[in-house]
């Protein structure tokens, strides 16, 4: 029971909101690293690549190519675009509601086609990429640093997705589900608090 609990306890941790900070995280190893480690850092980044990545994996092969594909470069592209923002943005309603849709997808097993994941892959790469997009405003090698989060991006979506279709049997299929239910819960409590802070 104690065990339980201690798991729960980390993962109510990890989705807990932080401060936003204007800079990337100084690895000493170049922009390009820290672009890659400020991605690996977020966790709700980290949360939004899984649930692409397991939805797209379960959709079946060319579903997770379509999002391996359309997930960085939309990731990529809204970084450039937003690069003007001087501010790092709190992850909103949004970005929290489509983690929920997505989580829930994953967990009630949900099989996208390509055609559909694809702009779905899309739509969660704008919305963070221009959350993220912020972080960079002042930081030197923005481009290199860009191009290091989509790299984490695609790297982290090939896995995922590379993943969840190699799980064939019964049971492996309920613990993806597991996984999808996990990030909506996670995300449904990131909800709360941000409701809590507008109200």
């Amino acid at each position: 029971m104690r065990t339980t609990a201690w798991i729960a306890s980390l993962a109510l941790l990890a989705g807990a909101p932080g401060a936003a900070h204007a800079h990337l995280v100084n690895s000493g190893l170049g922009p390009f690293y820290n672009g890659t480690l400020h991605l690996l850092l977020s966790p709700s980044d980290c949360l939004a690549v899984l649930a692409v990545g397991l939805l797209a994996g379960q959709g079946g092969k060319a579903s997770a190519r379509a999002a391996a594909i359309t997930l960085p470069l939309a990731w990529g592209g809204a970084v450039l675009a937003g690069l003007t923002l001087e501010r790092a943005a709190e992850p909103g309603w949004l970005e929290v509601a489509l983690l929920i849709l997505l989580g829930v997808s994953v967990a009630a097993g949900v099989r996208l086609p390509a055609w559909v994941l694809a702009p779905v892959a899309v739509l969660i790469g704008i919305v963070h990429g221009l959350e993220t997009a912020g972080a960079l405003v002042d930081s030197d090698g923005a481009l290199v640093a860009v191009a290091g989060i989509a790299t984490a991006v695609a790297v982290l979506t090939l896995l995922t997705g590379a993943l969840a279709v190699s799980l064939q049997a019964a049971w492996t299929r309920v613990a993806l589900q597991v996984g999808g239910s996990w990030i909506a819960a996670v995300e449904m409590l990131m909800l709360g608090w941000i409701l809590q802070g507008i109200s």
